[in-house]
């Protein structure tokens, strides 16, 4: 299957020396290879380096509670970060370290042709928009090759903003939006179907 073979070429991946020497394992992704909805962060934080699983700490319990609010859970998702490796000291990706994880990525979105990507932060959405400004960008809708993009604040901000219940409100509209494009494109699917 594809996306074990691009699993396994990348579990030891050796293109970025310092984030070799920093990180305990390859953070690949996890959640349903099968999705229709793909998730990118930046980088692995700590937990997620010594648990090999995106998204697991705080962050992550905001991230879920915001699937949730939409009737969505992990299992329904599949969550990747811009580089798979966590960088010294959680500073940010280099552009050689995304650039480096470029295929990879690239390769992950052929395989699984998902509908809707949702790029968390900054990070994520300039490697997939080439644009800057998540707060300007946040919970607009862009298509790039027939794929839906959702720009989204990263959890960390909320975090950092000591949860911010108006920054809260505008993650739970964004999310509500993603929500909103697969019903779409479910209801396009099943009338596809319908028509055979």
């Amino acid at each position: 299957m594809p996306f074990d073979q691009l699993k396994q070429e990348y579990s030891k991946c050796s293109k970025c020396p310092a984030l070799c020497q920093s990180r305990s394992q390859v953070v690949f992704g996890s959640g349903n290879p099968q999705a229709e909805v793909l998730f990118i962060g930046e980088a692995p934080g700590a937990n997620e380096d010594k648990q090999g699983i995106p998204f697991c700490g705080m962050s992550g319990q905001v991230l879920n509670e915001l699937l949730s609010s939409v009737g969505l859970a992990r299992e329904d998702i599949f969550i990747t970060n811009t580089i798979l490796c966590r960088p010294q000291d959680n500073r940010n990706p280099a552009k050689e370290e995304v650039e480096n994880c470029r295929d990879r990525l690239d390769r992950l979105i052929s395989i699984m042709q998902p509908k809707v990507i949702v790029t968390i932060g900054n990070f994520a959405t300039e490697r997939i928009l080439g644009k800057k400004g998540i707060t300007s960008l946040r919970g607009k809708v862009f298509e790039v090759e027939g794929k839906k993009i959702v720009p989204v604040i990263h959890p960390a901000n909320y975090l950092y903003s000591g949860r911010n219940p108006e920054m809260f409100a505008q993650m739970k509209s964004d999310f509500e939006t993603v929500a909103e494009i697969i019903k779409k494109e479910n209801k396009i699917k099943q009338k596809k179907l319908g028509e055979f």
